[in-house]
């Protein structure tokens, strides 16, 4: 199995989109079945999967063998509730750039537009979509095409979303209702004590429901012990920056550096953050010869170039980081940035 470019030969070239898991998700198991006393070394060997791919951010899994992975932990362990336990496990931090940007929203409600906005980084064959009605909020799991639901990866995943945003929330809040496609194989115990809400199974479909009060509830913020390595990177950013004497587009640019975290950033938005007008802030910026689009996309460029420096950052979460929620999109726009593709300018820095 070659991993030069990080990519299970049954994922296609880099920037497509395809049915995979990244290198964290893949992690998770192997950390799964640790816990459960399973050797993992073993497990990832009898699964093909090399140690070189493990420590490669870029590597990503083929979303039928990352299932088949979890078949044969649930098997081994004799443990059906596994998905759960490891969700349970997993510190803050694991998730690594998807921990810093839920962690850094305002509110519930802007992470989770942000995790399901982002998700991809995690899996290409599952995403998850924020419902809200005038009483209640629901996160609905879809699976795209090609994709069965999975049990265990349903758990894992619900009880990774509501212990990490309950966590990282300002003050603690739970869903109203769990529902699960699957009928229930753990002791219901389990299921509550973790989600703290009732748990309705064989509903027609899988989702988080919660009062729709819960996404006004502040985050806490993100610390810089969560994510050392974006925190390192926001500050190069902001050395150049004396507060006193930084012109508008320097700040501009750092606002525009806080701001993709979430997504593309909008003009109104950049504005409220410098105390301007929309109006007055495109003005300006134009006088000094530095349109808004122009600095957003001279902003994204040397950020995304920053991040391809750090080997822990991988190719999709720095896409993630500059406001791409698709990763076609931002292997496009870096090849008209640079000439190249974020894994060929990789390769060749690391020869």
């Amino acid at each position: 199995m070659s991993s030069r470019r990080g990519l299970d030969p049954l994922v296609k070239a880099e920037g497509e989109r395809t049915l995979s898991v990244g290198v964290k998700a893949l992690r998770s198991v192997l950390g799964a079945a640790e816990a459960a006393g399973i050797d993992a070394s073993a497990l990832a060997r009898a699964h093909g999967l090399a140690p070189e791919e493990l420590r490669n951010p870029d590597f990503r899994l083929s979303y039928r063998r990352w299932i088949a992975l979890w078949d044969d932990v649930v098997e081994t362990a004799g443990d059906p509730g596994v998905g759960l336990r490891a969700a349970e496990a997993l510190s803050i931090g694991h998730w690594d750039v998807m921990d810093y940007v839920v962690a850094s929203s305002d509110t519930v409600g802007d992470a989770f537009q942000r995790f399901s906005r982002h998700f991809a980084v995690i899996s290409t064959a599952v995403r998850h979509v924020l419902q809200v009605d005038h009483k209640e909020a629901r996160l609905v799991r879809e699976h795209v095409p090609g994709a069965a639901p999975h049990r265990v990866a349903t758990e894992f995943g619900f009880a990774n979303i509501v212990l990490r945003f309950r966590t990282l929330a300002a003050t603690t809040w739970s869903p109203s209702l769990i529902q699960f496609r699957h009928p229930r194989c753990v002791e219901l115990e389990t299921y509550t004590r973790i989600f703290s809400c009732p748990i309705r199974f064989r509903a027609p479909g899988d989702a988080i429901v919660l009062p729709r009060a819960v996404l006004a509830t502040p985050m806490k913020g993100a610390a810089p012990e969560l994510c050392a390595v974006l925190e390192r990177h926001a500050a190069l950013v902001a050395q150049k920056l004396p507060p006193a004497q930084a012109s508008l587009v320097e700040r501009t640019r750092l606002a525009l550096a806080h701001e993709l975290h979430g997504g593309a950033p909008r003009l109104a938005r950049v504005a409220k953050r410098l105390g301007l007008s929309a109006r007055t802030l495109q003005r300006r910026l134009a006088e000094d010869g530095f349109p808004f689009r122009e600095l957003l996309e001279k902003t994204r460029e040397e950020l995304a170039l920053r991040y391809l420096e750090d080997p822990a950052i991988g190719l999709a979460e720095i896409g993630s980081l500059v406001g791409f929620s698709d990763v076609s999109a931002f292997y496009k726009a870096f090849r008209r940035w640079t000439g190249s593709t974020p894994g060929q300018l990789r390769e060749r820095s690391v020869a």
